[in-house]
């Protein structure tokens, strides 16, 4: 089914007439790429789209089955939306509730002659198409190749901010636009840090080093965790306990992905991970969520998370990320994207999880 088939079908479901569009995630997969300007209105019998001479070139040639409607100062949105409304005889107006302000929404109330609702789009993007899947295969093995790039580079002595810089630049020589989010870096201690975001702090030899990055691709994201220990001396006697701590984390890791198919719940999944870590003794130290689903936002629902009882379909992709943080000492994660398959489970990341050393070359 065509996005736009699936939005009319949406409609009748919701008993809408029109669904007007206004958040950028949800826009670019009309616009052919990201951008906070503009709307889209989807309506039973049209689809439009409205954008000031900045994109409107730009839109028309990637587009087509779109009415094109330019915004100027004489013709703001309220103006053509309010057009279109009285010529496709609309009543019903859905909107994005969670994605606009309260201010806005209110504005938007007194100028569109429509009944106005308040709805939710995400669940539209939880199954993602066959071209989509195949942008975010690119994303995650631009991250893969990165990581094992990024393995062989870190050594003793240079500062997180500076992995995170040539992560970032091999990225982008690889094919992708920016980063997914700010690249997390955390060495030694800092690694207890879940979103220890890359600092001066320098690399010593015998820690362990976290890094959680992403590339964007054609404006899709991926999401990747490896821990690493910093090759260069063998560890103190009070680092060895984070050994055993990385093994469990892999388990748990392990543990979900198995869990993962058609027909399961989220919630579940996040259980499979979170009774490892608790067995362990580590329940308290691994405090957010199992994962998350991932496409134009590196966030997306439905999440791996004790509420979550949504039911995994083929074509959802979501991280399983779980980890064990130790206040004072370090942490771990380790984090695979994950493809929900007609029968099971792919993994979209190929670099090995055993506890792997920087440097060219492992010494363990």
């Amino acid at each position: 089914m065509t996005l736009l088939a699936t939005l009319r079908a949406w409609l009748e479901e919701q008993h809408l007439d029109a669904v007007l569009i206004s958040s950028r995630q949800n826009k670019q997969p009309h616009f052919g790429f990201a951008s906070g300007s503009g709307y889209v209105l989807v309506t039973r019998q049209h689809a439009h789209i409205l954008v000031d001479f900045r994109y409107y070139a730009d839109i028309a040639e990637r587009t087509s089955g779109y009415q094109l409607h330019l915004l100027t100062n004489d013709q703001p949105m309220s103006s053509i939306v309010n057009h279109i409304i009285a010529t496709e005889s609309l009543i019903h107006l859905g909107f994005e509730g969670e994605q606009v302000s309260w201010h806005t929404g209110s504005r938007w109330q007194s100028e569109l002659n429509a009944q106005l609702k308040a709805v939710s789009l995400d669940a539209l993007r939880q199954i993602k198409t066959p071209q989509e899947i195949a942008i975010l295969r690119e994303a995650c093995r631009i991250a893969d190749v990165s990581a094992a790039h990024i393995r062989r580079f870190i050594q003793p002595g240079m500062r997180e901010r500076e992995v995170a810089a040539e992560l970032e630049w091999f990225m982008k020589q690889q094919g992708a636009e920016k980063p997914s989010f700010d690249t997390i870096v955390a060495s030694g201690p800092r690694g207890a840090l879940p979103h220890g975001k890359a600092s001066e702090k320098v690399i010593v030899a015998g820690e362990l080093v976290t890094l959680d990055f992403g590339a964007q691709y054609q404006g899709y994201c991926s999401d990747m965790t490896r821990t690493f220990l910093v090759a260069g001396r063998y560890p103190a006697p009070e680092e060895m306990p984070l050994w055993s701590v990385y093994h469990t984390v892999l388990a748990a890791q392990l543990a979900a992905i198995a869990a993962i198919r058609p027909g399961v719940a989220c919630c579940e999944v996040d259980a499979a991970a979170r009774n490892v870590i608790a067995d362990a003794g580590y329940g308290a130290q691994f405090g957010h969520n199992t994962g998350h689903a991932i496409g134009i936002d590196v966030h997306e629902n439905p999440r791996f998370s004790p509420s979550d009882t949504t039911i995994l379909q083929p074509g959802m992709l979501l991280t399983v990320e779980p980890g064990i943080y130790l206040e004072g000492r370090g942490g771990v994660r380790i984090e695979d994207v994950i493809l929900v398959t007609a029968d099971g489970v792919e993994v979209l990341y190929t670099l090995p999880k055993t506890l792997l050393s920087t440097g060219e070359e492992p010494w363990m």
